[in-house]
């Protein structure tokens, strides 16, 4: 069974190509297979036209995000690579979310009568996901003035809500690449699989 990799980064030099790079060599050095959904290189459209507007009745999805679906029903391992820009993942990540993890396919809701509210029923349980996550800033950064809030919103309102259980890696400070923080990267990538897998 493929692990999949979700990977949100231009084609341009930085951290998150050497995270994909450390990735996919990690899966080859221990013989497991990985396939990657580089949201980037295939253009992919994030924005989530009328006929695929599911809360006013509209629940067209394209061929395209059909397939996407099938490869995560196919895996019990998928790995999440972005920097964190203005506090939260890129636009083409949280578009390929928007389209992709619809209603009926990652959850459906079950309303609880009077009281006006609906629970998730969750369709994606059993399976991990490894988010691995750049930031420019230092990881204190993270947990007091942004409060961790891009982990939250992935972790709780995303992921948990459609039963997949994630864990987070940070590699901060992330503005030069150097040896140093290629060391950093590779350590990350370490604990990373270690815990997804």
């Amino acid at each position: 069974m493929k692990t999949l990799v979700i990977y949100a980064h231009p084609k341009t030099q930085g951290h998150c190509p050497i995270i994909l790079k450390e990735v996919k060599e990690w899966h080859k050095a221990n013989k497991l297979d990985c396939e990657v959904i580089d949201l980037y290189a295939i253009r992919y459209d994030p924005v989530l036209h009328e006929a695929e507007h599911y809360t006013s009745g509209h629940r067209e999805v394209s061929e395209q995000n059909k397939g996407f679906q099938e490869k995560i029903k196919g895996t019990e391992k998928i790995i999440f690579i972005h920097p964190v820009w203005w506090g939260s993942y890129p636009a083409i990540l949280k578009g390929f979310i928007d389209r992709v993890f619809t209603s009926g396919f990652a959850f459906n809701l079950k309303p609880l009568g009077f009281l006006g509210i609906a629970i998730p029923i969750k369709h994606l349980k059993g399976k991990k996901a490894a988010v691995i996550q750049t930031t420019g800033s230092p990881k204190i950064m993270t947990f007091t003035y942004f409060r961790n809030r891009f982990r939250k919103t992935l972790k709780h309102e995303t992921l948990a809500f459609c039963g997949i259980k994630s864990g987070y890696f940070q590699v901060d400070k992330a503005t030069k690449v150097d040896d140093k923080q290629i060391l950093r990267i590779k350590k990350e990538i370490k604990k990373a699989m270690a815990w997804l897998y």
